[in-house]
């Protein structure tokens, strides 16, 4: 009779263990959710402006603006860039998918491609930098991914 028990406890005590294994290693697919990489939607457009150039006949330069869905509401992106470095007038603007960072193409006045390529900013023009370098007339951005 001692056996029967002593057995009994011994298999009873080993489905427990196995059963707690069964369930520690039990594979889950849970999403994980998270709110700081989401993005918001702002209800802005990005467009530019093309403006003649001071003190050059036939040359434009650029403004970059963003308003709201309606065009109400424009303000102008100040970007602040080196001297004789202007916005190209041919820029498409790209946002990024963060809507933190825009990219845009930059001229220069004398025409010889030193400081022009691509550059990128922050949404409120802040920081920007040349992150392509001479990217040559005619170079366009497609998309910003």
């Amino acid at each position: 009779m001692k056996k029967i028990l002593l057995s009994t406890v011994v298999l009873t005590a080993f489905s427990l263990s196995i059963i707690l294994f069964e369930i520690s290693c039990k594979k889950s697919a849970d999403a994980a959710t998270t709110t700081s990489t989401s993005i918001t939607q702002q209800n802005k457009i990005i467009y530019t402006k093309n403006l003649p150039l001071s003190g050059s006949s036939g040359t434009y330069y650029c403004e970059i603006w963003v308003a709201n869905y309606d065009g109400s509401n424009p303000q102008k992106i100040s970007i602040s860039l080196p001297s004789g470095l202007f916005v190209s007038y041919t820029t498409f603007v790209k946002l990024s998918p963060d809507q933190k960072t825009i990219f845009f193409n930059v001229d220069d006045t004398k025409h010889d491609t030193n400081g022009t390529g691509f550059y990128s900013s922050n949404i409120d023009g802040s920081n920007a930098k040349l992150i392509i370098a001479n990217s040559g007339n005619g170079g366009t951005l497609e998309v910003a991914y």
